[in-house]
């Protein structure tokens, strides 16, 4: 069994193993999806950002967190652990930029000789031609560029530490990496274009689509901006604003086919259905875009299938949990932690999700706020409603079959 089909093999024992420890309520590997925040240091101060907007006053990073990244070595290590356990995919995230990283490129190459997939979300001021030759060698497999604008003006608007020329340079970058691509006849990277709605940016949605089309992006995703209260909910959209991006948002599926017919090319829309949803909830206008769509799932899964590794060694179990971390890589391995009690105890408050548990009430990105909880913005409701899908399509046979894939 080669190639490609030698990694499905793998991939279907570690859904399967996932699956059966969710039935059983027992864990039998690791987790599908991992995300690694490899520095907290970032170059822009992106207008919502949780940790370095210039709205969030003394609710910003403090600056011994923000110099925070994670050794060379302990990366290797943690590579090591999780290939061990299984883990399928990596993602570079977090309160910092992925390229300030000094060791970013040789990390990716360790990744790729492991034979795991490697996603990434950078702002992509950083990556200059050499770099984004180095990206098409190493075959990462997807970028998610954080532009959130399709213009100069609106870009420089959301960035105040950064200009038009900015953009245009980053643009400038984007088609040179697709230039590469054609000569080595390779699709990676996949490129992505990943925009946070505000009400500084909402107009621009249908021409996110066209400069997405034009400059041959894969995907592109839209996602409401999740507010700091008392901080950054000027950003977030009202009654009017909602409505009219709504009406934008019904027409893109035919923008759509007009643009991949003028630019011949096909982007695909990660998640249209989901912020559409999230957008029409009635706790919107508050930014509590989820509450709809998590009420009508009985369970949370990440606790079997993700785990987050922030710059500071902290472990947490999902996107919103950093105020109960499970665990520290810089003092246990990942395996020791994720197999630990901390762990345990967070699957057993999630699996039977209760809105009213007071565990879940510490959940969200205020740090000095312990009642936020999950309803206000879920960063794990897509690989929760892939789970929850599957699991619900699970039938006595189905579900043999993966206690079967389990003695793999």
């Amino acid at each position: 069994m080669k190639g490609s089909k030698k990694l499905l093999f793998k991939d279907a024992i570690q859904q399967a193993k996932i699956a059966c420890g969710i039935l059983d309520r027992k864990v039998y590997t690791g987790p599908w999806h991992v995300q690694i925040d490899l520095t907290n240091k970032c170059n822009n101060d992106c207008i919502a950002c949780w940790c370095n907007s210039p709205l969030l006053g003394d609710k910003a990073m403090k600056e011994e967190i923000r110099d925070k990244y994670l050794p060379f070595d302990v990366v290797i290590k943690l590579v090591d652990d999780l290939a061990s356990l299984g883990v399928r995919d990596l993602y570079f995230t977090g309160g910092g930029e992925p390229f300030m990283h000094p060791e970013i490129l040789e990390i990716m190459r360790h990744i790729k000789a492991k034979g795991m997939r490697l996603d990434m979300s950078t702002n992509f001021t950083l990556v200059t031609r050499e770099i984004a030759e180095q990206l098409v060698e190493i075959e990462v497999d997807h970028l998610n560029l954080s532009l959130w604008a399709a213009s100069p003006e609106v870009y420089s608007d959301l960035h105040p530490n950064k200009n038009e020329e900015t953009f245009i340079k980053m643009t400038e970058i984007i088609d040179f990496i697709n230039e590469k691509k054609a000569e080595k006849r390779t699709i990676k990277p996949a490129l992505g274009m990943y925009n946070v709605i505000t009400s500084r940016s909402y107009q621009e949605v249908t021409d996110m689509l066209e400069y997405a089309h034009k400059h041959r992006m894969n995907d592109i995703s839209y996602v409401p901006v999740d507010t700091m209260p008392g901080k950054t909910d000027s950003l977030s959209l009202n009654i009017e604003q909602r409505k009219e991006l709504s009406g934008q948002l019904e027409l893109l599926p035919m923008k759509k086919e007009e643009f991949q017919e003028q630019y011949n090319h096909e982007v695909v829309f990660a998640n249209l259905a989901v912020f559409k949803q999230r957008i029409s909830s009635s706790t919107a206008d508050e930014a509590n875009y989820d509450g709809e769509l998590l009420s009508a799932m009985p369970s949370c899964y990440a606790g079997w299938s993700f785990a987050r590794i922030l710059a500071t060694g902290e472990v947490n179990s999902c996107l919103k949990s950093f105020k109960i971390p499970v665990g520290n890589i810089l003092q246990s391995g990942f395996p020791e932690i994720w197999f630990g009690e901390k762990q345990q105890e967070f699957r057993n408050h999630t699996i039977d999700f209760d809105v009213n548990d007071v565990y879940l009430k510490s959940m969200g990105n205020d740090m000095m706020t312990r009642d936020q909880g999950c309803m206000k913005c879920c960063d794990n409701l897509g690989l929760n409603m892939s789970v929850h899908e599957k699991m619900a399509d699970l039938n006595l046979f189905k579900k043999l079959l993966i206690r079967v894939a389990k003695l793999f």
